[in-house]
């Protein structure tokens, strides 16, 4: 970094300093500053020794934006409201703010990075103790890299008696030691961990009941979710998990998100919304088979999907509730007619891309709010689906299946939904994967598939152990 640079974050802090004296109120400093390309997944490994537990990785699969947030300015939580919450606060954190050296593309300058949970009314339990049902956070230092463009973003909050000086020469030491420590090497495996299936039987009834109840009209998709349990001799790693997803999922979003000293991470195929100024991306998707062993074994289970009937059924609710939910906040709403396949390399699914045009007053988070959880998540309708869920799941799904992402400063931002995910917790694990129900569903097959939902994380951990 050079001395200009340095300089430019001193004349910035010392404005800052300015306002908050003249405001009589503290001030947000945000500078952005081009930085030679920098691994991500490097940079989120070696800031963990400065903030081990601190920590936001976020990448999307056509690799346009990835983000890693590195300690905790500011933390934005809520329970009740908590997407307009969210964003009130945030609106009213950025009215005393100072930004500059920003390029004009999302995902630079200040950001919050986070999710929330997937039913803030259910029981919670010691497994997610940490998580807020809506937690969203602005780092410290960030690192956007979009292309092969790189930029790092050093957030400070100034208050009327700092020192310009003091602030710089911290900020600047913090990002060269975790410059300093970036690793070279790859994901590795970690070694003999045991998985525990969560009573198996039961949750086959459960799905066999669900499918009766949908037989007798109480609700047309119930989205059953599941956990299994590992234990390693090792602690798991964050960052080395990010490593082996990135290697093996490049297709999905990443994410890892650290509170209480555990890590929710993932690798979802799923997007939920995007927004980049007035365009609006949301994606349906619903209806799941298994990848072939070979080319023409592929293409004959893709075309068993795109004609299964119970396939259909799953995704035609997706389709239905996101083209409401679109256009009630937006304009020129533009969904294809019928689904194509979308493959990942353990799963291939049934995807209809939808893209719209924001209507004025819509904002991020209020198309969020519209469009969790979608059938694809809960089921349909919508608030009875999720009651059933809260009924008889015997687990608590945390942010699993919640929205994940990331907002920007000025309403740009990215959400996806937190499926083929987990949650690690030192030596301990737990994987979570769903199925949607409909009537004609069967338990045993069921249950396959969230095996295969699985494997994903499975082999990210150290290696596919459950066949």
């Amino acid at each position: 970094m050079s001395i200009i640079q340095h300089q430019e974050l001193y004349s910035l802090l010392h404005q800052g300093v300015s306002e908050a004296n003249k405001r009589g109120t503290s001030v947000l400093v945000s500078q952005v500053l081009p930085v030679d390309v920098v691994d991500p997944l490097s940079f989120y490994a070696a800031g963990s020794s400065l903030y081990e537990n601190d920590r936001t990785f976020w990448a999307d699969p056509e690799n346009d934006t990835t983000i890693v947030g590195l300690g905790t300015l500011k933390a934005f939580e809520a329970k009740e409201d908590r997407f307009q919450a969210i964003e009130q606060k945030w609106k009213k954190f950025l009215e005393s703010s100072l930004v500059e050296g920003a390029p004009s593309r999302p995902g630079v300058g200040p950001v919050l990075l986070g999710g929330f949970s997937f039913d803030p009314g259910a029981p919670q339990t010691d497994n997610w103790s940490g998580f807020p049902q809506g937690g969203m956070v602005i780092p410290k230092l960030m690192l956007t890299k979009a292309g092969e463009d790189s930029w790092l973003t050093m957030n400070v909050v100034v208050e009327e008696s700092d020192k310009p000086e003091d602030l710089s020469d911290k900020l600047l030491d913090h990002y060269h030691h975790i410059h300093d420590m970036m690793p070279t090497e790859k994901g590795t495996k970690v070694s003999h961990f045991s998985v525990e299936e969560i009573q198996p039987e039961h949750w086959k009834n459960t799905v066999r009941s669900a499918a009766a109840n949908i037989r007798e009209g109480k609700l047309e998709k119930v989205v059953l979710a599941r956990e299994i349990k590992l234990r390693s001799e090792q602690p798991f790693s964050s960052s080395r998990t990010l490593m082996n997803l990135k290697e093996q999922q490049s297709d999905s979003y990443l994410f890892a998100f650290n509170y209480n000293n555990k890590c929710f991470i993932g690798a979802s195929p799923e997007r939920l919304v995007k927004r980049d100024g007035q365009q609006v991306y949301s994606t349906c998707l619903a209806g799941s088979i298994e990848r072939g062993k070979n080319q023409q074994e592929d293409q004959e289970l893709g075309s068993k999907l795109l004609n299964d009937n119970k396939n259909r059924i799953e995704h035609d609710l997706v389709v239905r509730m996101i083209r409401t939910a679109m256009e009630e906040e937006c304009e020129f709403v533009q969904v294809p007619s019928t689904p194509e396949l979308y493959k990942t390399p353990h799963i291939q699914h049934l995807y209809t891309p939808v893209v719209a045009r924001a209507r004025k007053g819509t904002s991020l988070l209020r198309m969020l709010e519209r469009l969790h959880p979608t059938p694809a998540l809960g089921g349909y309708p919508q608030h009875q689906a999720v009651k059933e869920i809260r009924q008889v799941e015997r687990m608590d799904r945390g942010w699993y299946a919640g929205p994940v992402g990331w907002i920007d400063y000025q309403d740009n931002g990215e959400f996806a939904v937190a499926i083929r995910s987990g949650l690690l917790k030192g030596k301990h694990a737990s994987l979570f994967a769903g199925c949607g129900i409909v009537g004609d569903s069967n338990p045993d097959s069921e249950y396959e598939e969230t095996k295969m939902k699985f494997k994903p994380m499975l082999a990210a951990l150290g290696g596919n152990r459950y066949d």
